[in-house]
């Protein structure tokens, strides 16, 4: 019954799909506006039969009804409820059956949003939406149908999720961030592509443009912030970020989706980089397709990656049908996009914008060459190679130290040309603040690094500091000199702060994401260059000194989960001022034995602090001997990581608050929320 009803109504969004695209793109193209209403009945078909289609699974899965093919794979009668349903996603099928029920929740507020706008804009937007929602569809009804009927005799207990999905409670939010931000690519594309289509990009549109944008790179952004998150609380390897094939996945177009929601602020101001803006948001869009294609493949090896399936040949079609859609549009109707003004200086905001984005550019072509190059190598010379860290470090950082300089300079230029005097005077505190910010750092850390408490660091880490110190006083003198302005009589500083806000959300937000862009290059530049490493064997009530810490080993423990076994470390952390913090009863680094994964799936012990972390991991133990192996680290800040995710979720939201006036030109009418953007 499960089955039936789920694939029928995976059939019934394949047919609305379909029908929206082809109604949509047609009655576009041929101006026929009054076709809308049956192209947003078709959206609507197709999210609530994906979203129904879902609701579905996910009962199945609580039932445990083995009959279903996908339920059958990743169901188990032992896993907890919350890890039941998390298993929707945890498998290729049900991954991309979820993909669906996102893109439908996607289309159906795009369309009920913009319910009242001008006709051939919308028809053209959302055929092209819908003929992306129409492959997926197709995936869901055929290469990965995830409702097919299991062989008899039908099994009464299945093998449950992959371990590792089981393992921390970041799984249940970190995948979903990451579909939201990977399908909400497909709103931009669809109004990038229609205004190509159309052959105009109206005012009216580019508010709407940005902010659709906008929100699929917020989830994107904690999304990938997570992913490094549950790498470093789980993989237990003492780090966040190995440069993985799915790992660049994300972060490629992440870079792409930046660049463009830069590149609006030059269109929108100067009237000019239409085409290159465009060609930002395609691809962007084409970077997540690429990226799905590395995560559901299994061309790749990654601890991320789902197992081989049939999926790859139909994602690769779709991929060059993208790239050949998006370069036929671009050169066919970009001619038509025409700049209105002209760039008069590259010592101008729009200058450094641009300047910003090739940069963005070249680490997006340099994270995509070093993750397809072995892939590409193996096909055409059948010969495997590896592209690890070293590459990424030595082509990316120093890319990235540039992104972070541009980040200060840009918001110091006015729009138009620059006054070399007054750019000089204005670099001087901002100057003054980098170098501040090395000299603090260095002096906090002389004495903790001869004495072994933190690594000696590296040139890079350094310039890291002193650039974030540079861009952190520009960024708050931004943030503050608005409201400073609007101090008076009655008025305290922190009112003139939310009025400010409250006038230019969108600038204002944007200067409170570039901060917490600051905090998170510090922590990654503290916690990789500065860290303390240490191994060793114990015995009961031996320590390991690691850093001004010491790690106490007071025995083993055992237990038993529904769901799992495990065994744990039972450790006690020694701070230097004599201090201690006990971890017993499975709260130490453990091993957990999941009843059908031959491999036992570790979980360190990370002992937060405010400025630093004290991280153990169990390696082996031996139960007779009662001794136990261990690595630990001291990693500093680099819980800043996460914590910056709260500022980066604040920016988003205040740049995406509506501002109390504006005036909207173009040739179409202003949505009305776009009216007040």
């Amino acid at each position: 019954m499960n089955a039936t009803l789920g694939y029928g109504l995976v059939l019934l969004g394949l047919l609305c799909a379909a029908f929206g695209a082809l109604v949509g793109i047609f009655t576009g193209m041929t101006r026929r506006e009054g076709a809308l209403p049956w192209v947003q009945r078709a959206v609507y078909g197709f999210s609530a039969s994906m979203i129904l289609a879902n609701l579905v699974m996910i009962g199945a899965l609580l039932k445990h009804d083995y009959s279903v093919k996908y339920v059958a794979q990743v169901g188990s009668n032992s896993t907890p409820t919350i890890f039941t349903i998390v298993s929707l996603w945890s498998s290729l099928e049900g991954s991309i059956l979820f993909w669906g029920a996102i893109m439908g929740a996607y289309l159906f507020a795009f369309a009920f949003i913009h319910r009242h706008e001008h006709g051939r804009y919308m028809q053209l937007s959302l055929g092209m939406m819908c003929a992306v929602a129409t492959f997926f569809a197709f995936l869901i009804a055929g290469p990965a149908n995830p409702w097919g009927p299991t062989p008899n005799p039908i099994p009464t207990d299945g093998p449950g999720p992959n371990a590792l999905l089981q393992n921390h409670v970041l799984m249940i939010i970190h995948p979903p961030m990451l579909y939201l931000g990977f399908v909400g690519m497909t709103v931009p594309f669809g109004i990038a592509t229609g205004a190509l289509l159309r052959g105009e990009l109206g005012d009216a549109w580019l508010v709407p443009l940005r902010k659709w944008t906008l929100v699929p790179w917020t989830f994107l952004s904690v999304g990938i912030i997570l992913g490094s998150w549950w790498a470093y609380a789980v993989l237990g390897w003492g780090g966040y970020w190995a440069w993985d094939p799915v790992e660049n996945a994300s972060f490629m177009p992440w870079l792409a989706a930046t660049a463009f929601i830069h590149s609006t602020m030059v269109l929108e101001r100067k009237k000019s980089l239409k085409l290159w803006t465009l060609a930002l948001a395609l691809g962007a869009f084409w970077l997540t397709i690429v990226g799905t294609f590395m995560t559901r493949s299994g061309v790749f090896n990654s601890v991320h990656s789902f197992t081989q399936s049939d999926i790859g040949p139909t994602f690769l079609v779709f991929i060059a049908v993208v790239m050949l859609v998006s370069i036929a549009l671009l050169a066919l109707r970009g001619p038509l996009l025409v700049a209105e003004t002209h760039m008069e200086s590259v010592f101008s905001r729009e200058g450094s914008i641009l300047l910003n984005n090739l940069v963005f550019c070249a680490l997006t072509f340099t994270v995509f060459l070093g993750t397809t190059y072995p892939l590409i190598t193996e096909a055409l010379a059948n010969k495997r190679i590896s592209v690890g860290e070293p590459y990424f470090n030595i082509m990316a950082l120093p890319i990235a130290l540039l992104m972070l300089f541009l980040m200060g300079v840009g918001p110091m230029l006015p729009w138009g040309e620059a006054n070399p005097k007054t750019t000089l005077r204005q670099l001087a505190a901002p100057a003054a603040g980098g170098v501040l910010a090395v000299v603090a750092w260095k002096l906090a850390t002389l004495g903790a690094s001869s004495a072994g408490e933190y690594g000696s660091g590296t040139v890079m880490a350094v310039m890291a500091f002193g650039l974030a110190g540079f861009v952190a006083v520009i960024t708050t003198r931004e943030l503050l000199l608005p409201a400073r302005a609007l101090m008076g009589p009655g008025t305290n500083f922190f009112g003139a702060v939310v009025r400010s806000a409250s006038r230019a959300p969108r600038r204002f937000g944007g200067y409170v994401v570039h901060m917490g862009i600051v905090i998170i290059m510090v922590a990654i530049a503290a916690s990789s260059s500065f860290k303390v490493h240490a191994s060793g064997t114990l015995k009961p009530g031996e320590t390991l000194q690691v850093g001004a810490y010491q790690v106490r080993f007071d025995g083993l423990s055992s237990g038993t989960e529904p769901h799992r076994k495990w065994t744990s470390a039972n450790l006690t952390i020694v701070h230097p001022d004599g201090k201690e913090v006990a971890y017993a009863g499975g709260h130490g680094p453990r091993m957990n034995y999941y009843e059908r994964q031959t491999d036992p799936v570790g979980s360190p012990l990370v002992h937060e602090l405010v400025w630093r972390d004290v991280y153990v991991s169990l390696l082996a133990y031996d139960a007779k001997e009662g001794s136990a192996s261990f690595n630990a680290w001291v990693f500093p800040l680099v819980g800043w990581i996460w914590y910056a995710i709260p500022i980066l979720v604040a920016g988003s939201l205040i740049s995406l608050w509506p501002r109390r006036r504006q005036l909207l030109g173009g040739t179409a009418p202003a949505p009305a929320e776009a009216a007040k953007a």
